[in-house]
């Protein structure tokens, strides 16, 4: 996959997951912003037609002749706005006493004309203005009456017939809230993929810098493994030429090494000898044949009588026969890792201070 395919399949699966959590949320809010306002309009109206109530109770007791309260509130509520939200007055015969629109006031809400519903039931708007009792819900009209729902609130008047109701048109309502709605929407699907695109952007100069650093760990792990394929060609042209390169006559420094076992004495030829190492302050010498043998001499004794063509000093625990050489690893940083056959116990480790001088020992 190349990588431009790969950033735009991150980058759209990033902005769909976003988008798709965003507008799971934004819509769990406005379900739970549009139940919190409907139930704040009927509360509201409640208190409206109480207060109302109030002052068309203290009006009667002050004397004021029903007729002329009445009158004082058409004038009060008269052409205002029935659309969204309005205050009217019924008697208990479903009369319209008051109305915003001076065109309703004397005619009479039959048994048809609606519903009201509210704490578990269901019933007819003009029964409930006969209960005289004071109630709220969801006043729903038939499709034929092409009205929309509406919040209302009943409060009667005590001491009268009458029965104030407050409406507020559900749909209206519903219209103000989607136009919020969108305006949320639009401004956090915007949120959404300017974060989606700074998270991309950010994502991607990351990625860049990993493939950096990756290109780089990969040219040095090149560099490192060529160097490792020279240093075991050395090393085997090294082996190859060994004996070949010696002088007639010339012998190793030391042809062999003596050590005892019990009573016996027992000599080793040091061309058998793969490696010789230090342990618990024990000095001993391990043969191609996998023979352990214990010597009395210090490596610094021995490394003075070895060969030095042959032999090498890998570091304070091991001194190692290039025939024993097996292969050659990268080990840490800069380090070089000896592999002997037969294998030793513990790595023999070349320090980093030590490379160069074991290349040298190599290219001789």
């Amino acid at each position: 996959m190349k990588k431009t395919r790969l950033y735009l399949l991150t980058f759209a699966a990033l902005v769909f997951v976003a988008i798709l959590a965003g507008w799971g949320a934004l819509y769990y809010y406005y379900t739970e912003a549009r139940e919190a306002l409907f139930e704040q309009k009927m509360e509201s109206g409640q208190r409206e037609i109480r207060e109302l109530g109030t002052l068309l109770e203290q009006q009667l007791l002050a004397g004021i002749s029903p007729d002329v309260v009445i009158e004082n509130l058409q004038k009060s509520i008269v052409n205002t706005d029935v659309q969204s939200e309005f205050v009217c007055m019924y008697n208990r015969e479903g009369i319209e006493l008051c109305h915003p629109d001076p065109s309703l006031v004397g005619k009479k809400i039959v048994e048809g004309n609606s519903r009201l519903s509210g704490f578990g039931n269901s019933k007819a708007f003009s029964d409930i203005l006969k209960s005289g009792k004071l109630i709220s819900g969801i006043r729903t009209f038939p499709v034929s009456a092409n009205r929309s729902s509406e919040i209302v609130s009943v409060h009667p008047v005590n001491g009268t017939d009458w029965m104030l109701a407050s409406h507020a048109n559900i749909k209206v309502l519903r219209a103000q809230l989607d136009h919020l709605y969108q305006k949320f929407l639009a401004g956090s699907l915007l949120l959404i993929l300017l974060v989606a695109a700074g998270c991309f952007g950010l994502m991607r100069a990351i990625y860049q810098r990993y493939e950096q650093q990756v290109d780089q760990t990969i040219a040095g792990l090149n560099e490192e493994i060529n160097g490792l394929s020279v240093l075991n060609r050395q090393l085997e042209t090294r082996q190859q030429n060994l004996i070949a390169d010696r002088k007639p006559g010339e012998e190793a420094t030391r042809k062999r090494l003596i050590t005892y076992e019990k009573d016996e004495i027992i000599t080793v030829d040091v061309q058998d000898i793969v490696y010789i190492y230090l342990s618990d302050n024990v000095v001993s010498a391990v043969t191609f044949q996998h023979k352990v043998l214990v010597l009395n001499s210090s490596l610094d004794d021995l490394m003075g009588q070895l060969d030095n063509e042959m032999f090498y000093r890998a570091n304070r625990q091991y001194i190692v026969n290039m025939n024993g050489i097996e292969n050659i690893w990268i080990y840490g940083r800069n380090q070089l890792r000896l592999l002997t056959s037969p294998a030793s116990a513990d790595p023999i480790i070349i320090s980093k201070h030590k490379v160069a001088e074991f290349k040298k020992w190599l290219d001789r």
